[in-house]
């Protein structure tokens, strides 16, 4: 008689979990209540013939406790990235219009206004080849090759003419340097001071980025120093 009122009247705790269980799955998350509701009718409803042991409850607890743990550490993370997000756009914002020091050749000039740049030498170079070029078209603008450098930072500088010695027209541009070292032909990475001309939040790398070309992009980190 007891097998008899046992098997109807009670589950196991293991039985009774799987129906709670599959009776919210229709739930996106089981949350704080809905857990311990579920826990309480469980306790509840349990076999007294094969009553949950107290390693199985402490262990359902810790592992609640954890995952409201890992979902509060969550949620602070994503209000900080938020803040971030926030300050560095304000940031960004104040530097359109202002130009700013970064590597590529980016500059605007033109029309017989002189433009600078730099190249790092550290070795030094047998010579300096300065090339500037229409960024859209590719076309070479303008091609100079200076004598001998010793080593640290060089300056570059572009008068806005062209090759045949007319003036280019006012736009954008992009200076390229090439050295010559014990012989043979290497880039130098040209610095420039362009100017900001919009900046964009990149969701893949988190990072802001900041217009400095026709759609070429360079991210704040990569600014070496900002002018007016």
């Amino acid at each position: 008689m007891l097998d008899n009122i046992t098997s109807s009247s009670f589950l196991t705790t293991d039985q009774y979990a799987e129906d709670q269980i599959a009776a919210l799955s229709g739930e996106d998350e089981l949350g704080r209540d809905a857990f311990l509701t579920l826990l309480t009718t469980q306790l509840t409803n349990q076999n007294p013939l094969d009553p949950m042991d107290n390693e199985a409850f402490v262990a359902q607890l810790a592992q609640f406790s954890s995952v409201e743990g890992i979902k509060g550490m969550q949620a602070s993370l994503e209000t900080m990235v938020g803040g971030m997000r926030e300050e560095q756009m304000l940031t960004g914002a104040s530097l359109v219009g202002k130009k700013v020091a970064v590597e590529g050749g980016f500059f605007d000039g033109g029309n017989g206004a002189m433009s600078q740049g730099s190249i790092d030498l550290p070795n030094g170079a047998e010579s300096v080849i300065l090339s500037v070029y229409d960024p859209a078209s590719g076309n070479l603008i303008f091609r100079e090759t200076q004598g001998g450098q010793m080593p640290g930072r060089h300056e570059l500088n572009w008068n806005g003419r062209n090759r045949e010695g007319e003036l280019a027209p006012s736009g954008s541009y992009v200076m390229n340097a090439s050295i010559v070292r014990n012989g043979k032909l290497e880039a130098a990475p040209v610095t420039t001071m362009a100017e900001v001309k919009s900046v964009s939040w990149d969701p893949e790398t988190q990072e802001l980025s900041l217009e400095v070309g026709d759609g070429d992009f360079v991210t704040l980190a990569a600014v070496e120093r900002i002018g007016l």
